[in-house]
Parts: C-alpha cells; structure tokens; sequence
C-alpha cells in the first residue's frame, strides 16, 4: 500500500510527535511518505519518530528560526499545505491539530484524519487566544479567523473519516464540523512509565510546556498561599522567564527546568502527587503519571475526566483557579491516595500496544468501506 502521513510540523517531540510516531510504526512496512509544513526535529527525535522514512516540507523549511516564529504565520499555512496536491496514492493518514487534515489530494484517495483537536484559537478557545497572545490581540486577527474558520470547515468536508483522540474531542469536531468520529485514545508509553512503590517524598509535581494555557503561573501562585507545601516544577517554554521573578519569594517551590524522561520519571515516581490545570482535549503525560502509579490533581474537564477515576488514581477539582488547587491539596492530605497498584490499572487502558491494534482495525474497516471488499491493499 501507497500511504501519505501527513503531520502539521515536527518541532518538538510532544504528545502529538508520539502519536505519529506510533502510526509510523504500524506502517512501517509500508510504502510511506511522510507530509508536513517543517521538520526541524533534532537527529534522536527524528530516529525515533521519523525513522527513515522520506519527508517532504513546505517553503516554511526555509525560514529562518521557524521554530520561534511559526505562530505568527499561520495566516500561510492553509495555502502552503494545499499545495503538497497528492496524487497517485492508496491511503492518506493525517494527525492534526492545525492545518494537516487540508492537504491537497487527489478526493478519490481515502483520507482518514485522526484529529487532536479542531484548532483551538479559531474554536472553542478563541477567547483565550486572543487574551494571552500578541497575534490575537492584533485588529486583523478577527478577519483572520472568520477566514480560517470558513477554510477549515470546507477542508473538513474533504476528509471521509474521522478519529477522535477522545469522547471530549468527538463532541468538538460534532460541534464544529458537524461530522461524526470513532474514538481511539491516543498511544501512552505504559512500560517505559513503570510502578513504583516506594517511600513518597514530600512534594507535589508540576511538569510540562511553560505555555499559556498550561497555567503553571496559576499553580505557583496556590503555593506561594501554601508555604508549608513544596511544589516542584520540571519544563521550559517560551513563557519560562516569568517564573523567574514569581518564585523568588516563593522559597517552598523548586523550578529544575528541563530533565530528560529517566530523571523526571525519577521525580514523577517519588511526588505525593502531580498538578494538571490545563484545559486538555486528552493529556497523555497525566496518564503517564498514573502508570507510575503516583496519583493526579486534576482540573474536572476535557480528556482528564476520561483518563482519571475520581477518588481512585486522583481527584478533579472544579475550576482553573488557584483557591481551586488549594481545596484540591487539601482533600488529598485530608485523604491520600496510596493504592499505586489501582492507580496504574486505571492507566493500562490507554497502552501503545492498544492504540496500535485499534487504529490498524479502524483504517482497515475505512479501507474496505471505501473502496469496495474486493479491492485488496498492495
């Protein structure tokens, strides 16, 4: 089989990069060519991603210092992506959040998208872009949007199937797209996450991108109101340099900045407890957490209400706000969750070794439903 796997852009190998990694995987006897607007992934990223596979970039693998000024072109992608205009092809498999489900193709070929998430900043939270962003803040950003929003759903209308990476997801392309989905929970790496039950240190973890709508900022200003609470924080991100001068007069929380997986796995085993207050469609580090069988405290939304089983493997708290996580620590020093084995059951519903076996079910259905069942894959 001939097979275009399409990806917005390999920047950073986040949750989204291990998704595409994993079909790779499944199809890596395949015919494959790989799609995406750039490819600046660092040679041990691309070996574990990429593979060997042969990928093909827009005019954005040309720009200077893309990785740190891609957002501010997204007004371009839409049109640089249409201009792949595949040809020839049997399958065309897309992982997208952005822009990646509107490449030009060929219509008679099987375009099957598995959707992260409509794009944020033009749906749902087009509020809060608009709020911590200098794009959207901008006069013409409001133009913009009312043109992506009209692209994006026509781009839409050319992809036959849809995966959603939750049942949260699914409501959102039913919302925005009008068009049904099949949930399959994205890859988590449950063996390399593995259950610790040892002794726990005295700190609650706080781990990920130092973005926005990550809301880390929001997480160290509870514990500056909690001093006799250490947080711990492991991440970098374009938002980092606040965090400089918000903790130095917070003496109870520690920044170690950026660890690579066997230490900050180290840190996840040995925390009371890890700190989610993003608003996630799925969010695979907290169930990697879960299969190290330490529990969560997290925000009741989204992919975390899929993923967390109240009062079991962690406790969801109603708002994304500090007095919020405040109640949270304090319900779990009221009422610890120690049983790290039903905390790491609660995980191993969302293995790799599953998402590989429902995903090449699924295409495979698609496949037949396409084309006929006397069509055979070569």
């Amino acid at each position: 089989m001939k097979l275009a796997f399409v990806h917005d852009w390999f920047r950073a190998n986040g949750g989204a990069e291990k998704v595409a990694g994993e079909i790779l995987t499944v199809y890596e006897r395949e015919d494959v060519t790989v799609y995406t607007l750039f490819n600046k992934f660092t040679p041990g990223d691309k070996a574990e991603i990429l593979k060997d596979h042969v990928v093909k970039t827009s005019l954005l693998q040309r720009v200077p210092f893309i990785s740190k000024i891609y957002r501010y072109l997204l007004p371009f992608m839409p049109w640089l992506m249409k201009r792949f205009a595949l040809k020839g092809y049997d399958l065309i498999l897309s992982t997208s959040h952005a822009v990646a489900k509107g490449i030009g193709a060929d219509p008679a070929i099987l375009n099957i998208c598995y959707c992260h998430s409509p794009m944020r900043y033009v749906w749902d939270m087009y509020d809060d872009y608009v709020e911590h962003h200098a794009v959207g803040r901008i006069f013409l950003y409001k133009w913009f949007i009312h043109y992506i929003r009209k692209w994006d759903l026509k781009t839409a209308a050319n992809v036959h199937y849809f995966i959603s990476n939750s049942e949260h997801v699914k409501l959102r392309i039913k919302n925005s797209y009008g068009r049904d989905s099949r949930v399959i929970y994205p890859p988590v790496r449950i063996g390399k996450f593995s259950l610790y039950e040892g002794p726990r240190k005295d700190y609650y973890l706080c781990l990920g991108r130092f973005v926005p709508y990550k809301k880390i900022d929001m997480i160290v200003r509870a514990f500056q109101q909690m001093p006799d609470k250490k947080l711990v924080l492991i991440g970098e991100g374009y938002g980092s340099k606040q965090f400089t001068e918000l903790l130095k007069t917070a003496p109870n929380i520690e920044w170690l900045g950026y660890k690579k997986d066997e230490e900050m796995i180290g840190y996840i085993q040995e925390a009371r407890a890890c700190i989610f207050a993003a608003k996630e469609d799925f969010g695979i580090m907290c169930v990697e957490v879960q299969a190290c069988g330490t529990p969560v405290l997290a925000l009741d939304y989204g992919g975390y209400r899929e993923t967390v089983q109240d009062n079991v493997s962690g406790y969801l708290f109603p708002n994304q706000d500090e007095q919020s996580v405040i109640e949270a620590v304090g319900k779990f020093e009221r009422a610890p969750l120690t049983d790290s084995n039903a905390i790491r059951a609660n995980s191993l519903r969302f293995s790799d070794e599953r998402f590989r076996k429902e995903l090449k079910d699924y295409v495979d259905e698609c496949y037949g439903e396409f084309y006929g069942k006397d069509k055979k894959k070569q």
